[in-house]
């Protein structure tokens, strides 16, 4: 199988595989990355850098990593194994505080607008 195609197949199932003793280079894009192993065992390891050190790590099945934007990983399957490269889930940015004294002041307005007299909020 041509290594183009194999690398569609894989892109086109989210599926990655490696047999026993494979390892493959992978290259992070813009946005970051989570690696999900659907099974077998991992081993990962990125280069160091002068402001950050090499990092090793293994992961076993139902394990996640997180990859940041830019990065370079090898991946070796000490069992063969298989993984996926998800998108992370963006997480909700919490209100600043400001927006809670905005929305507390116009809810005490809205309330003493429409109680009847002689209710107070």
């Amino acid at each position: 199988m041509s290594r183009q195609l194999m690398i569609n197949r894989q892109q086109r199932n989210a599926l990655w595989t490696l047999v026993s003793g494979q390892a493959t280079r992978l290259a992070v894009g813009r946005s970051p990355r989570q690696l999900h192993v659907v099974e077998g065992v991992l081993w990962l390891t990125t280069q160091g850098r002068r402001d950050a050190p090499a990092e090793d790590i293994c992961l076993q099945p139902g394990e996640s990593i997180d990859l940041s934007a830019g990065s370079e990983w090898v991946v070796e399957a000490l069992q063969a194994g298989r993984f996926q490269m998800l998108v992370p889930q963006p997480q909700p940015k919490p209100w600043p505080p400001v927006a809670w004294t905005r929305l507390s002041g116009w809810l005490r307005a809205f309330i003493a607008a429409v109680a009847p007299r002689g209710v107070r909020a």
